[in-house]
């Protein structure tokens, strides 16, 4: 009987000790692809706090930390250059990733409270994926991205 308590003790020890987005996405980090038109425009993406992430030529996929610290999530903006094209600019923020509401059910406090926040797994960034079509200089129209034209549409 003692053995079985055992058992089944330590059996529930790593169930409590994770958190339920963790479990789900377990990278601290989130890929993050970014595409131009024309391709090889200059990206260059800056964290919240100014520091410069990346600089690359499009297309690029990189990694970008989900949060800044406990219960802080990163947020990055991200700029597009090309020579005879106007500069964008674009942001990829920081949002309570769906996953994290799931401790309620099986992470319980150290989930909700500990492993998720700690891991930063507890946001995600959006969008995913940025498509920037650039506007040549001097054409009246703006860049627009695809992430921007999925949020204007219906206003």
């Amino acid at each position: 009987m003692k053995t079985n308590i055992l058992f089944l003790s330590l059996l529930t020890i790593p169930l409590l000790a994770t958190g339920c987005a963790s479990i789900i996405d377990e990278s601290p980090c989130k890929t993050i692809r970014i595409n131009s038109n024309p391709e090889g425009a200059k990206v260059t993406i800056t964290a919240a706090d100014g520091t410069e992430v990346l600089a690359a030529n499009t297309p690029v996929k990189i990694k970008l930390e989900r949060a800044t610290g406990y219960f802080r999530g990163a947020d990055y903006k991200i700029t597009f250059e090309k020579s005879g094209y106007c500069p964008y600019e674009a942001h990829v923020d920081s949002q309570i990733n769906p996953w994290y509401f799931g401790n309620i059910a099986f992470g319980g406090i150290i989930g909700m409270f500990l492993v998720d926040p700690t891991t930063g797994c507890m946001y995600t960034l959006s969008p995913s994926q940025l498509n920037c079509k650039l506007v040549p200089a001097g054409a009246p129209a703006a860049a627009t991205t695809s992430a921007s034209l999925k949020s204007t549409q219906g206003n």
